[in-house]
């Protein structure tokens, strides 16, 4: 069992991963707003972060780099971009920024479980 920060805005989207991940066995922690989360997670260090890039308060490509510095760099949990923003372009925004893994949305459940699982 893993402990799972997830900022995720959409409250729907939400309920989905948190549903999955917690009928997996993994205990799911769940913030609306960026910089709430970053704030639990450097509290309580994750095992893995689920990081929305579309936030009320901060973009999440740019709160991942924030993020990974301050929880240790490489030493840092991996962190999984889950977007809507599901294109060529994103993917590679996500790669540049340092996310460990892109989980784009829509997703089937099993690829999500798979994505935890490796990381």
């Amino acid at each position: 069992m893993a402990h799972i920060l997830l900022i995720e805005d959409n409250l729907n989207n939400a309920e989905y991963i948190i549903r999955i991940l917690e009928g997996a066995g993994h205990e799911i922690e769940h913030y609306i707003e960026g910089l709430k989360g970053a704030r639990a997670a450097r509290e309580r260090r994750p095992d893995l972060l689920l990081l929305d890039f579309n936030l009320p308060d901060i973009d999440g490509s740019v709160l991942n780099l924030t993020l990974k510095k301050s929880l240790g760099g490489d030493s840092a949990p991996p962190i999984v971009a889950v977007t809507a923003r599901n294109n060529s372009f994103d993917r590679f925004i996500a790669q540049k920024f340092g996310f460990d893994a892109f989980i784009g949305k829509p997703f089937e459940p099993e690829e999500l479980l798979k994505v935890v699982q490796t990381l």
